[in-house]
């Protein structure tokens, strides 16, 4: 598979590879590029299709170019890998990025299925939501991830309470609750409803978006690696059940 400058690496022992970019706007519109052709290969293929993506700044640019993809977005369903518990209106709510990063120009005829509900705390709204995320197209068409120094992807944080749970292959539910009390990265907003690492490989493409050279270090290291809960990531690059293409830039 060929990158911006032809420099592509696969791991010989499971399924992730690195996908090298010289810059992070060639970065930015290929993925745009590779979310667009996997959404309209599902839509071609059953008529619907299912989106998952981070929150974070770091994909708005990719967000803004494939909000104006020509393809038919009324049957394109959006969905948070993860949220803070938070109303939609916050500051920190990834569902107010999206609506304000993603959810325009042609993308705004997708259908958005919030992870955030009315409940007063995460556990108590975890029922609804997995109802909720269980009427999404499955497996999901395309799961768009990021990660952080920490090695966390969605919410799910070393150290953080039911992230056992929710690393495990025998936990068949979409989502779960986290409380990253305790947990650095997770700030001021330590509440978090998340995919388990089984619903998230139950996408036909998965796709990891990190820049900077800590990142692909982090990646580097847990290839070929027990997995570990002190390093979540290392989960999703060491299973044989979905395909995870890496797209990196410094």
């Amino acid at each position: 598979m060929a990158t911006a400058n032809g420099n592509a690496c696969s791991n010989s022992t499971n399924q992730s590879m690195v996908k090298r970019f010289d810059n992070r706007t060639d970065l930015f519109q290929s993925i745009a590029s590779d979310i667009e052709a996997g959404l309209k290969q599902s839509l071609k293929n059953n008529d619907k299709a299912s989106l998952i993506i981070p929150g974070g700044t770091t994909p708005a640019p990719a967000f803004l170019s494939l909000s104006q993809s020509e393809l038919d977005w009324s049957k394109v369903t959006i969905a948070q890998s993860d949220e803070r518990w938070v109303d939609s209106n916050h500051e920190q709510s990834n569902q107010k990025l999206t609506e304000s990063t993603l959810l325009i120009n042609n993308a705004a005829k997708a259908s958005y299925v919030a992870m955030k509900n009315r409940a007063s705390t995460a556990s108590k709204g975890l029922a609804e939501c997995e109802q909720s995320y269980r009427a999404l197209r499955l497996p999901f068409s395309i799961s768009l991830l990021g990660m952080g120094l920490d090695g966390h992807f969605a919410s799910l944080f070393p150290s953080s309470k039911n992230l056992e749970h929710g690393m495990s292959l025998e936990n068949e539910s979409l989502c779960i609750d986290i409380d990253g009390t305790g947990c650095s990265v997770a700030g001021d907003y330590p509440q978090r409803m998340s995919l388990t690492l089984n619903a998230i490989l139950n996408s036909e493409q998965i796709m990891l978006l990190i820049t900077g050279d800590e990142k692909l270090a982090l990646i580097e290291k847990n290839r070929d690696v027990n997995p570990c809960l002190d390093c979540p990531i290392s989960f999703l690059l060491n299973q044989d059940s979905t395909p995870v293409v890496i797209y990196w830039a410094e």
